[in-house]
């Protein structure tokens, strides 16, 4: 399904199914241009994701060559999964350097390994981490040898016949990239700023201070001049400050939240205390929640806890190769 968000430049929404994946689909944008195009996003590497691309593309008379390119906002499979298509196709591709060496070192397993034994540390039991083996993000995700040129905060990219501002806004992923057209006041937000779900900040092993980082980077594009912002996911809207606002409020209740059950369950792990925050996903109880969802609350949880230690609230011991949080 195809629509157009935007005219003069023309820019459409391809709406990327996501089967089985609680974000329900991926919004690829594309701008067509005078003698070029330019896509955002590709959704998974799965052939659901590759036939709706395919088709959207197909409907805007698009075919993938050397005038069209890619612009990866971030890591995640369901954003950069179909990037071999357009690599194979001659297409130039564009990504923030960090998020493409995570792709690289991702291939032989090691990131996954690091991830798993750090939640094995916070009290994960290692037969739910064995169920990450089917994690989507695992076995959608695209081939990592592909060439690619390379931005940084600040770039200007010209694609499409237009002029797009390359913002690094590290939180979400360590190398996320928004594109701003200044000139239309288009902001094409990815997965830093959702405006009917909330974007999940995890930890990385290679980004300390994850929710530090990201709410600098919510600061960073608060006063920027937005008529039209264009979500990874979901649906968009008109201005980004209210939107920010909420994403921080929601911040601060997770903070208290934890600081709270901290204080009721003293010298807990992380595993122990995810289970009785406040979540919004299937499942009503921790033990019915699918395990990619397990996965992402307990990285959520842990982004908070290490925000909480960070500004001395509260301390960590570690104990049989296993880490228990109390406050100070």
């Amino acid at each position: 399904m195809i629509q157009q968000v935007y005219s003069h430049p023309d820019i459409y929404r391809i709406r990327v199914d996501l089967p089985d994946n609680p974000l329900q689909y991926l919004n690829a944008y594309v701008i067509k241009g005078p003698s070029g195009n330019l896509v955002i996003d590709t959704g998974f590497n799965r052939p659901e994701c590759k036939r709706a691309l395919g088709q959207g593309l197909q409907e805007l008379g698009i075919r993938l060559q050397s005038d069209t390119a890619l612009f990866i906002t971030h890591l995640h499979a369901d954003h950069s999964g179909l990037v071999g298509l357009f690599a194979a196709a001659g297409c130039p591709v564009y990504m923030h350097p960090v998020d493409y060496q995570y792709l690289v070192d991702s291939e032989d397993g090691s990131t996954w390994k690091a991830a798993e034994d750090n939640f094995m540390r916070e009290g994960m039991p290692p037969e739910e981490i064995r169920t990450q083996f089917s994690n989507q993000a695992r076995t959608f995700s695209p081939d990592p040898h592909f060439p690619v040129t390379t931005v940084q905060d600040g770039d200007h990219l010209h694609l499409a016949g237009c002029d797009l501002q390359v913002i690094h806004a590290p939180g979400h992923t360590p190398g996320l990239c928004c594109l701003y057209l200044a000139k239309e006041q288009v902001f094409f937000t990815s997965d830093h700023i959702l405006f009917d779900i909330t974007p999940n900040i995890q930890v990385w092993y290679h980004m300390k201070h994850a929710l530090q980082r990201y709410l600098e980077s919510l600061q960073k594009v608060r006063d920027l001049p937005v008529r039209l912002a264009l979500p990874g996911h979901r649906e968009g809207d008109t201005s980004i400050v209210g939107r920010i606002d909420e994403i921080m409020a929601h911040h601060d209740r997770r903070l208290a939240e934890i600081c709270h059950l901290v204080k009721c369950y003293p010298h807990s792990t992380a595993y122990e205390i995810a289970p009785h925050m406040t979540w919004s996903m299937r499942g009503k109880k921790w033990k019915d929640f699918p395990p990619t969802q397990k996965w992402f609350a307990l990285g959520e949880t842990l982004a908070h806890i290490e925000y909480l230690v960070d500004h001395g609230t509260l301390r960590c011991c570690e104990e049989q190769g296993c880490r228990r949080y109390d406050l100070i």
